[in-house]
Order: C-alpha cells, then sequence, then structure tokens
C-alpha cells in the first residue's frame, strides 16, 4: 500500500491518470521530476475560478468538489472529482485560465504537475495527446447533459439523477455516507437547499431511498432512475 504521507514517485503510483499509460518510461521519469504534491483539508480550496492554468491537478487520495461561481455568488457544481482523474481545464488552451473551482470535500493528497510539461508531452507523443482530447470530451459531453438536465428536467428528476450519479459514479454502492451537505446537493443538483430536504423526505416517504443523514440506501433503484427518465 502507498503511503500518503510520502512524496510518491508517479512509476510506482498505481492512482495516477489512465492517460499516463501512454507515456514511456523517461516520460514519466520527466512528469515525476516536474510534479509536486500538497494535502489538503474538507473545505480548503484546491484552485480558484480565474486563477492561472499553470498545473494540472491529480488527486492520490480524496474526494473534491468542481464547481462553477455565478452571479450573486450562487454555484452551480459540475461534478466531484476523485482519484485518477485529471483535474484541468478549457481554458489551458485559451485563455490559461481556470473556469471554475476546486474545493476538497474530504482529506486529500493531489499531485501538481506543470502545465507546460504536460503540454510537451502533447506535442511529442500522439497517443497521449489523444487520450487528453478524449478525456476533456468526454467531461464536456458530461456538462452538456448536464445543463440540458437542469434545463429540461423537474426537481425530482434531477435529484433523482444526482442520487444515482453519487451511487454509480462516485461511491460505487447503493448504500453510501454523503459527503455533500444539502447546500452542495442543491447546487449538483440545481435546486435551492429547502427542495433539497423536501423532496429527500419524499423520497423517504415513498420507500425509494432510506435517508438517516449522512447515511443514503436506495431502496427501490428502478423507480429512482424511472423518475430520472421521466423528470
Amino acid at each position: 500500500m502507498i503511503d500518503l504521507t510520502k512524496n510518491i514517485s508517479c512509476s510506482e503510483c498505481d492512482r495516477g491518470w489512465e492517460n499516463f499509460q501512454n507515456l514511456t518510461t523517461e516520460e514519466i521519469k520527466f512528469v515525476n521530476e516536474n510534479k509536486f504534491q500538497a494535502d489538503f483539508k474538507p473545505g480548503e480550496i484546491i484552485f480558484k475560478q480565474g486563477s492561472p492554468t499553470s498545473n494540472a491537478v491529480f488527486l492520490v487520495h480524496g474526494m473534491a468538489k468542481i464547481y462553477i461561481e455565478g452571479y450573486d455568488n450562487k454555484r452551480m457544481m459540475v461534478g466531484i472529482a476523485k482519484p485518477m482523474q485529471l483535474i484541468a481545464g478549457p481554458g489551458t488552451f485559451v485563455d490559461q485560465r481556470h473556469h471554475y473551482s476546486v474545493a476538497a470535500l474530504t482529506d486529500v493528497c493531489a499531485c501538481f504537475i506543470k502545465m507546460d510539461v504536460l503540454k510537451e508531452l502533447i506535442h511529442q507523443n500522439s497517443k497521449f495527446a489523444v487520450g487528453w482530447l478524449q478525456d476533456i470530451s468526454q467531461k464536456a459531453l458530461g456538462t452538456f447533459y448536464k445543463f440540458l438536465s437542469h434545463t429540461q428536467k423537474k426537481m425530482h428528476g434531477r435529484l433523482a439523477e444526482t442520487l444515482i450519479y453519487l451511487a454509480d459514479e462516485i461511491h460505487k454502492s447503493d448504500n453510501f455516507t454523503m459527503v455533500l451537505s444539502r447546500q452542495e446537493l442543491g447546487e449538483l443538483s440545481g435546486m435551492a437547499k429547502e427542495s433539497v430536504v423536501r423532496i429527500l423526505k419524499e423520497f423517504s416517504e415513498d420507500k425509494i431511498i432510506d435517508d438517516k443523514c449522512p447515511n443514503i440506501k436506495i431502496i427501490n433503484k428502478d423507480k429512482l432512475i424511472l423518475i430520472a427518465k421521466m423528470g
């Protein structure tokens, strides 16, 4: 098991980004020489919207929320980052600015890799470049569908969709401990905190979920999926 208290070598890490498998041994060494590791407590900002994209971030341990800061201090959460994922926005190749913020949800250990290093690898390694494009494209599609959901689905459908996302994509279980506050759950679902509390109560009364905050257990997943689809 990796000791998270030590600076982890990229060649030894089993939690690295999948696209790093397209790099040669020398390229991995090059990455390792140009990265640094930092720890964050829950709530601490990993990087801020509007800050320079000088580094890409990879979580070694923990979870972080990715959110856009809009008008009147309102936030929309785009998703939750886990280990083995690239955190680097489209602004990297446009205006060199982050267009969203990332904050730790749990204790986080993160690796920062210089963006200039990754850009150099993109230019010299075509497989790595294709992997980068695939990753960015997949995230863009996810964002498109989230916007579609927020604008066309009713609140029950949006919250059902969020609970399925947390169960299937984040926790890999229908019985999990919620890492989000009710406010954050609203930011991820596109609704007010009060609406989240009300709909969770309705789902519980209808025996769709068992909500013992912070623990959530999905009891009737077929019905929850139907609500998510029908909106």
